[in-house]
């Protein structure tokens, strides 16, 4: 659907990679690949050709996954942002690098660092900013003072995204990174859906039980997701251009 996603094969080799441009102080901007995200971006060119030009696109959702194992007979092994996130900071505190967080509400921002420097001891939170600000000249400035090595936005998607986007080429941080509800998470003001549903990439079924109306749209998008790419298997790209 012309959306690039890296086909890392598990989380320890997505940390090499990671590890490898961190140490050799080149810049990644990384992405979280879902349906959704999928779906806004063949509706909104900006966000196709910010998706493009990203250095790394885990393959987030299940949907994905399917996708690829539908269109070209082999699936990709799921990289959740989340996951991700966690994983990245214990990598952070074994190298000490420096982490910046951005994002959030205050309170929320502030819980978030509490607990993980109870989960990680030796975590180097160097700088932190919560999601409500306007001036992001300072915000940068703020960041690159902090000699951060990465740097995690937590403004929902697809905001985080666009926000690096445009101020990726004036951060220094090595590693940038839109982690959504991440730090809701770690501060444990949202629970995660069980790990049944983590291990078998049926979060979404989890999250629409508990708010059917909220998440209603959600489905609708996956099930077009779903349609669009059983009309690729069987007519080819050109037969299917639009959602079903």
């Amino acid at each position: 659907m012309g959306i690039p996603v890296t086909p890392f094969e598990t989380y320890d080799h997505a940390l090499a990679c990671i590890e490898r441009a961190v140490a050799s102080k080149r810049k990644s901007f990384c992405v979280a690949i879902n349906p959704i995200k999928v779906y806004n971006a063949l509706h909104e060119p900006q966000l196709k050709q910010l998706l493009g030009q990203a250095e790394i696109n885990i393959c987030d959702g299940v949907g994905v996954s399917i996708a690829s194992r539908i269109l070209h007979g082999r699936g990709i092994h799921r990289i959740t942002g989340c996951d991700l996130f966690f994983r990245l900071l214990s990598l952070a505190s074994e190298r000490q690098w420096g982490v910046f967080l951005l994002g959030a509400s205050p309170q929320s921002n502030a819980d978030a660092r509490a607990q993980l420097l109870q989960r990680y001891p030796h975590l180097k939170i160097v700088g932190w900013q919560d999601g409500y600000f306007e001036d992001s000249r300072s915000v940068v400035e703020h960041i690159n003072a902090s000699k951060a090595d990465l740097v995690f936005v937590a403004m929902g998607s697809p905001k985080q995204e666009y926000w690096i986007w445009q101020h990726r080429s004036q951060i220094e941080a090595s590693f940038c990174m839109g982690v959504g509800g991440s730090f809701d998470v770690a501060s444990g003001n949202i629970k995660r859906a069980p790990k049944l549903f983590r291990m078998t990439g049926t979060e979404f079924l989890f999250r629409f039980a508990l708010e059917p109306r909220k998440r209603l749209s959600h489905q609708k998008i996956l099930l077009y997701f779903l349609l669009r790419t059983i009309r690729m298997k069987l007519f080819g790209a050109r037969e299917s251009v639009g959602w079903a």
